[in-house]
C-alpha cells in the first residue's frame, strides 16, 4: 500500500522524474542506490511540495512552470538535477526547506524505491541495484509517517 501511495504521488507530481531506472546510466542507478534518506529531509521535501502545490493553484504562471519542469525529460541524474536550474521558481519551494537539487529530484524516487521493497521483498532483488537496504529500512521503520505524507497522498 505504501509502495502505491508513493507511486501515485511521485507520478502526480511528476516534476523531479528522470527517465524509469530500467532507462537509466549506471552512474543515476548508483546515485539513487546511494541517496540516503533522512526523516528530516522527507520532512521537508513533504513541506516544500505542499507549498509549491498551493502556490501553483493561486499563481498560474507558477503552475505553468511547474507543468513544464515536469514536461522537460532527462536521461541521467545530472541531467535532473540540472533541470533545476531551468526551472528556479518551483525548486525555490524546496530550497526554502534546505533541500538540495539532489533532494529534489532524488528524495521521491528514493522512497519510492525503498516503499516498494518494503512491501514486495520479492522486489528487492530486481532493485537491488537502484534502491538500498537503507531505503527499505527507512520505509518500514517511519510507515505511519510516509502514509502521512502530503506528497505521499496527493494533497
Amino acid at each position: 500500500m505504501i509502495y502505491r501511495a508513493v507511486l501515485g504521488a511521485v507520478l502526480a507530481a511528476g516534476c523531479f522524474l528522470p527517465a524509469q531506472a530500467d532507462d537509466m546510466d549506471p552512474a543515476s542507478t548508483k546515485q539513487l542506490h546511494d541517496y540516503v534518506l533522512t526523516l528530516p529531509k522527507v520532512m521537508a521535501y513533504d513541506k516544500g511540495y505542499e507549498s509549491l502545490v498551493g502556490a501553483a493553484k493561486a499563481d498560474p504562471s507558477l503552475k505553468a512552470d511547474y507543468q513544464a519542469a515536469s514536461a522537460e525529460h532527462t536521461k541521467t541524474m545530472d541531467d535532473e538535477v540540472a533541470k533545476m536550474t531551468h526551472h528556479p521558481r518551483t525548486y525555490a519551494f524546496f530550497v526554502k526547506q534546505g533541500l538540495t537539487k539532489q533532494d529534489a529530484v532524488m528524495l521521491p524516487l528514493a522512497l519510492m524505491g525503498g516503499c516498494m521493497v518494503a512491501q514486495y521483498p520479492t522486489a528487492a532483488k530486481g532493485m537491488a541495484a537502484q534502491t538500498s537496504s537503507q531505503q527499505a529500512d527507512f520505509c518500514k521503520q517511519n510507515q505511519a509517517t510516509v502514509h502521512s505524507l502530503k506528497f505521499v497522498n496527493g494533497g
